[in-house]
């Protein structure tokens, strides 16, 4: 349910209806028509109530503007806005104080979903220069407040209130108009604070979510074609749009209150030393990252069995490269995903060894894989086919694996490697991929030392143990230190697989 609120009142909505008044030109009339054109671009219909020029400036009244994309609807009137010419070539764009808008959408039980949004602008000054070939824009507010005033679901009012404030904003933007519009942006911001309170879709439980994040940066670029009425985001992309952002923050918090339908009740807590997110579209690829660092959690209530539990780790982050648009060639792909300094609460670990038998390390995970793959489906434009009889729309051709890795309890798992994978073959691993040909080197330290104090502990049957001790004499070979093991694998072609130089004995 959180989730279809803040996707209903995202932020990137937000900003392509407040910002979008943004554009001009060097003159008063240039501006509101480039306005007119832009906003074509991002799929937006202007209408007006009056159009009026006084001396220097051109007044316009209740501006209204429409956006949809399939059952997503946004609407919005701003009472006034005025354009008025400086006489040195630049353009001073300001507007009323707060405007009202309205959002539908269609959420994940396909159930219609509405609400209102008021908007407040203090102290917002935007400053337009350059020409139209080149034009620029210089926006300063003291806040940005967003207060979302109704929430009905299926035709039922919800008990909602959501309220999001951007501090002391800073932002430029640079538009090329043309066949594409092109355009660049920069943003800073003091402070985003944000609260939601109201009940579960149920209506039973009640939560309240409140959160800052600190210091934020971003930049943004965009080109963007000429909109085609009703498309929605996938066909925009398919018809050239290309988008690429960033996004930083150097601290930030959040607690998360609840109260079920049972009486219980829980809260989270996590502070952070900051994070980042980057993202970059078009309609042949997507690439997606984002990270935190520092982040420490604290959960406590009468929901958990515990009087509170915590958990911390160092950094954790996720990067995805993936081909989206079919292809007769291979192409780039990546995947990293890395968790590293995990620790959590004694308690936690009571559960499984009261005696501290196990090292309490923090733990490590790391996976980094990168390669070729050629796209077998147009994933975008939500080809049938992309996943007939569960077959995955790719096909390997190549997979570089950069960085394997597993700390935990005082045992790691270390492995690099490479492989190349020949599709004319008839597909073995699974039913999803050839044999491979190429190396993987792979370690391990501290495994019989972790299965002995867990079989001690009752975790692990005995058997298990031995039946380690076996395998791991027949596909490895003692390491440089006491308690490590080392292998090499190599697949070969015709299907022979060696480990260390001997090939398996099964």
């Amino acid at each position: 349910m959180t989730m279809h609120i803040l996707r209903t009142t995202s932020i990137s909505a937000l900003a392509a209806f407040a910002f979008s008044p943004a554009f001009a030109d060097v003159t008063a009339e240039q501006v509101w028509q480039n306005w007119q054109t832009l906003g074509t671009a991002y799929g937006q219909t202007y209408t007006t109530g009056s159009e009026s020029r006084s001396g220097d400036t051109l007044k316009i009244t209740d501006m209204t503007i429409d956006m949809t994309e399939g059952e997503n609807k946004v609407s919005g009137v701003i009472p006034e806005v005025n354009f008025r010419e400086l006489g040195d070539g630049r353009v001073e764009i300001t507007m009323s104080d707060e405007y009202l808008m309205k959002m539908q959408t269609v959420g994940e039980m396909g159930k219609m979903m509405s609400n209102s949004v008021n908007i407040g602008q203090n102290g917002l000054t935007m400053i337009a220069s350059g020409s139209p070939d080149a034009i620029s824009y210089d926006m300063k507010a003291d806040s940005i407040v967003v207060n979302a005033l109704d929430f009905i679901i299926d035709g039922k009012p919800r008990e909602m209130d959501i309220d999001l404030n951007l501090s002391k904003l800073a932002a430029v933007y640079q538009v090329t108009p043309g066949e594409l519009t092109n355009t660049t942006s920069t943003f800073s911001a003091e402070a985003l604070s944000f609260q939601a309170i109201g009940q579960d879709e149920e209506g039973k439980g009640k939560f309240d979510i409140t959160g800052q994040m600190n210091n934020l940066a971003g930049a943004s670029s965009s080109v963007l074609p000429k909109a085609v009425p009703g498309a929605d985001f996938a066909a925009k992309m398919m018809q050239g749009m290309v988008t690429e952002g960033s996004f930083t923050y150097d601290s930030g918090n959040f607690t998360l209150s609840g109260n079920g339908d049972d009486g219980k009740t829980t809260t989270i807590d996590s502070r952070s030393n900051g994070g980042s997110l980057n993202i970059s579209m078009d309609k042949d690829r997507i690439a997606y990252g984002a990270a935190g660092k520092a982040v420490q959690l604290k959960a406590s209530g009468t929901a958990i069995p515990f009087p509170e539990v915590t958990a911390a780790y160092d950094e954790a982050g996720f990067n995805l490269l993936m081909p989206i648009s079919k292809s007769d060639e291979a192409k780039d792909f990546a995947l990293e995903t890395r968790l590293q300094g995990l620790t959590v609460s004694d308690m936690l670990w009571s559960m499984i060894d009261p005696g501290a038998t196990l090292p309490r390390d923090p733990a490590t995970l790391i996976v980094s894989l990168k390669g070729k793959a050629k796209p077998l489906a147009d994933m975008m434009a939500g080809d049938p086919t992309a996943m007939i009889g569960g077959k995955p729309p790719f096909e390997v051709e190549k997979l570089d694996i950069s960085a394997l890795q597993l700390t935990v309890a005082g045992a790691e798992f270390k492995g690099d490697g490479a492989l190349a994978f020949d599709n004319s073959q008839p597909p073995m691993l699974g039913g999803v991929a050839p044999m491979p040909t190429g190396k993987l080197n792979l370690s391990l330290t501290g495994a019989n030392g972790l299965l002995g104090k867990l079989q001690a502990l009752g975790l692990v049957d005995p058997q298990i143990t031995m039946t380690f001790g076996m395998m791991s004499g027949m596909l490895a070979k003692p390491g440089p230190t006491p308690d490590s093991l080392i292998s090499e694998v190599e697949f070969k072609e015709g299907g022979q697989i060696l480990t260390n130089g001997n090939p398996l004995p099964f």
